[in-house]
Formats: C-alpha cells, structure tokens, sequence
C-alpha cells in the first residue's frame, strides 16, 4: 500500500477560518439589506401618507381649507391601517406616523397671491418602532381660491 495523504490541521484551520469570514460577510449583507428594504418601505409609506394628504387638500373649498374644525391638522396614520382608516381614530399596527398640515399665506407677492395659500404636509417616524432612528419628511404644495375645487364642485370652468 502507497502512503495515503490528507489535510493537516493547520490546512483545516485556515480552511475552517476563510469559510467563517465568508459566512459571516453573506449574513452581514442580507442583515443591510433587509434593514434597507425596510426602511425604502417606512420612506415609502411616508410619502403615500403626505401625497394622500395633499390630494385630499386639492378637492376642499377655501373655507373649508382654513377651517381647523373641518381640516384636522395633526393625525396619525400606520404602516398597516385596519380599522377607522381616513378618520382621526385609526388604527393598524406596524410604523405609526405622526403628522401635521400647515396652512400659511404664500411668501411671494403678485396681484393673485392672496388667493393663494401655502400647504405643508410634515410627517415623522422611529424606524421599526425601536426608539433609536427618528425620521421626518415634508411635503409642500400651493393651493388657488380658483384651483381644483373650483373645477370640480361648481363646473366653473
């Protein structure tokens, strides 16, 4: 019988040792990467909650927009609604966000800018619901007297 050969435990050592690090590097990156998604989705939620708000603003009157009574200018939306959605008392689970609309006079002056208001919708967030990573995201529109409203309630146009 030929001498038969193997590894020696060094060889095993260093080879135990590359495929730990390899290991661990692939772990590594699907934890980023899932930690990323999950953030592209909070970020995405923000601004479908900030887009609803503000394509809901288009369709109000001028009083109706300067009515705090009627135009609510804090709530709360989550990342999952499930009951009371579109209502001051909704509620769901994951993300919550918290937000607010701010109507302001328009800061340019022309000869139609006091029928002009600006409109910003701010929206905030922790990640994940753990207190460690706030975010905040702001949208901002102008709203006419003459705008949308107008078109599609009283065919003004």
């Amino acid at each position: 019988m030929h001498g038969q050969s193997a590894f020696t435990l060094t060889e095993v050592l260093m080879g135990a040792a590359v495929m730990s690090v390899v290991f661990v590097t692939i772990f590594s990156i699907m934890t980023v990467g899932l930690f990323i998604s999950g953030e592209s989705r909070e970020n995405l939620r923000a601004t479908q909650i900030m887009l609803d708000k503000m394509e809901g603003i288009r369709l109000y009157s001028p009083t109706q927009l300067t009515n705090t009574s009627f135009l609510l200018q804090s709530f709360t939306n989550w990342f999952s609604e499930t009951n009371n959605i579109g209502l001051p008392n909704v509620e769901g689970y994951g993300v919550m966000y918290t937000g607010s609309i701010t109507i302001a006079p328009v800061t340019f002056s022309t000869s139609y800018s006091s029928n002009m208001h600006q409109v910003t919708v701010n929206v905030g967030w922790v990640s994940g619901g753990q207190g460690n990573l706030a975010h905040t995201r702001s949208m901002s529109t102008f709203y006419a007297n003459q705008g949308l409203y107008n078109y599609v309630w009283t065919n003004n146009y």
